[in-house]
């Protein structure tokens, strides 16, 4: 018998009655059928776990486990964990118990369906499920929908509960806000007054970029609220021009304006006007000389404000004037003298004289003809001597000029031509400004008695110096 219920619950029917008071037979049945309890002996039916086993597989079944099991709480909460049906079959007493509606929904969101309708009411019991799974306010009371402060917790736990708000509270920004900030999907299920909500939409931007994308068509091409986002957000000037704003946008000038302070490179996606316009290119080369290569127009005040920065804005500026004028340039130079630098400018010698006035050493950077003339290379010279190492073989070995140099500073003999530095009147002349500059002169000045009298009688201390170089050699001792 034993074996054939085993095989077959349905044997019960027609087996003796004490194979029904077996435990370990009632349990192989009841495995199968979880209703083949009916056929268990009173004491079977109050056994805990034969009664699980059968509700495991038979809500059904509880009608035939013991009153005490129906009526004991915790054998229904230890049912439902296997058997979620099994509160539907339950006494309504177990379905008004607020701790064992509890637990149950701890155990599965579900568990609500079957919770009575006061406890459907209940915001902790409710916000249990919801923090489960969002669905589970297919099972709150309506009245909940209403309730801002459960509403609230709810779209914290899962943001989707916006979805389920009352018609009073689906405007609510601050609501709407919460259920943004866990993913912009949100927007989607939005009304269209929130989403042409500028201050809500700014908001919903700051917690995710993407956010731009549910704008209303209105908002979408509304330049103030583009201008909100420029100025708010740090990249909003990439989100406005680049990733998500209207084209017209580029002919927008007061946006534009503001973004240019954030990045001037934004000016490469304003239109041909606005790139030259003259307030935006002003405050754009004030900003950043880079700038200079998106402007189509530059004033001479603005191109100024680049080039003081760095002199390569000039190579723009030539580009978009190829007719330049000397009085321009003049303005230019004072700005920075080295926008010589550029080829353009580097042969010409009334630009290169303007630049060597304001900085002699941007003759390094004119050209060989130019470092051969002797005007502009006599200019660069009298506004300092460091631009004798500039001038051309033939200007370094003059006379005149080399005593402008020397005139500032003794050690500009090191920049004099060689056949200078073997000049006794030369070398001298620059150890009076500078008697470290004995080190510049040649060698071949150190033979020469009529060089050694003239030195040790202007200058006292220059007998050690005789001694270490015009003996013929170097002193050991010195």
């Amino acid at each position: 018998w034993r074996t054939a219920v085993e095989c077959d619950w349905r044997v019960l029917e027609v087996a003796p009655e004490e194979l029904c008071s077996e435990k370990e037979v009632m349990l192989a049945a009841v495995s199968q059928a979880g209703h083949a309890i009916e056929f268990a002996s009173e004491e079977l039916r109050a056994d805990r776990d034969v009664a699980l086993a059968a509700v495991k597989g038979d809500q059904s079944a509880l009608a035939c486990v013991s009153e005490a099991l129906q009526q004991d709480a915790s054998f229904v909460l230890e049912a439902c964990a296997s058997n979620l049906k099994v509160l539907e079959s339950c006494a309504e007493l177990h379905r008004e118990n607020r701790e064992l509606i509890r637990c149950a929904v701890k155990q599965n969101w579900n568990s609500l369906r079957c919770a009575s309708a006061e406890l459907k009411r209940d915001p902790e019991v409710c916000l249990e499920a919801v923090q489960q799974h969002w669905k589970a306010l297919l099972y709150v009371d309506e009245e909940l929908w209403s309730d801002r402060a459960f509403m609230l917790s709810a779209i914290k736990a899962r943001w989707q509960a916006f979805m389920f708000l009352a018609p009073s509270l689906v405007e609510d920004a601050e609501l709407a806000l919460e259920a943004v900030k866990q993913d912009p999907a949100a927007l989607d299920v939005m009304s269209e007054a929130l989403r042409g909500n500028a201050a809500f939409m700014l908001a919903a931007t700051k917690l995710h970029e993407v956010s731009l994308k549910k704008l209303t068509d209105a908002l979408y091409e509304d330049p103030a609220f583009w201008l909100s986002i420029v100025k708010e957000i740090p990249t909003g000037w990439k989100l406005a021009y680049v990733e998500y704003g209207p084209p017209s946008l580029g002919s927008m000038k007061s946006v534009m304006l503001e973004a240019i302070k954030k990045n001037v490179e934004v000016l490469e996606y304003g239109s041909e006007e606005l790139r030259g316009d003259p307030d935006i290119i002003h405050e754009a080369l004030r900003l950043n000389w880079k700038a200079s290569k998106y402007a189509v127009k530059m004033s001479i005040p603005a191109i100024s404000k680049a080039v003081a920065q760095d002199w390569r804005a000039i190579s723009a500026y030539l580009d978009l004037h190829p007719d330049w004028t000397v009085e321009a340039m003049a303005v230019l130079v004072q700005s920075n003298p080295q926008i010589v630098r550029d080829p353009r400018l580097a042969c010409q010698k009334e630009v290169a004289l303007l630049a060597v006035k304001k900085d002699g050493t941007v003759l390094r950077y004119v050209t060989k003809e130019l470092q051969n003339d002797d005007a502009v290379v006599y200019a660069a010279v009298v506004q300092t001597w460091h631009a004798l190492q500039f001038a051309s073989l033939r200007l370094r070995a003059d006379h005149e000029l080399v005593d402008k140099a020397l005139h500032q500073e003794g050690l500009a003999l090191q920049h004099a031509a060689p056949q200078l530095r073997q000049t006794s009147r030369v070398v001298i002349a620059a150890m009076k400004r500078n008697t470290a500059a004995f080190q510049f002169a040649s060698p071949s000045l150190y033979d020469d008695t009529a060089f050694w009298e003239q030195l040790v009688r202007r200058f006292p201390t220059s007998w050690v110096r005789w001694m270490r170089h015009g003996r013929g050699h170097r002193s050991p001792g010195y």
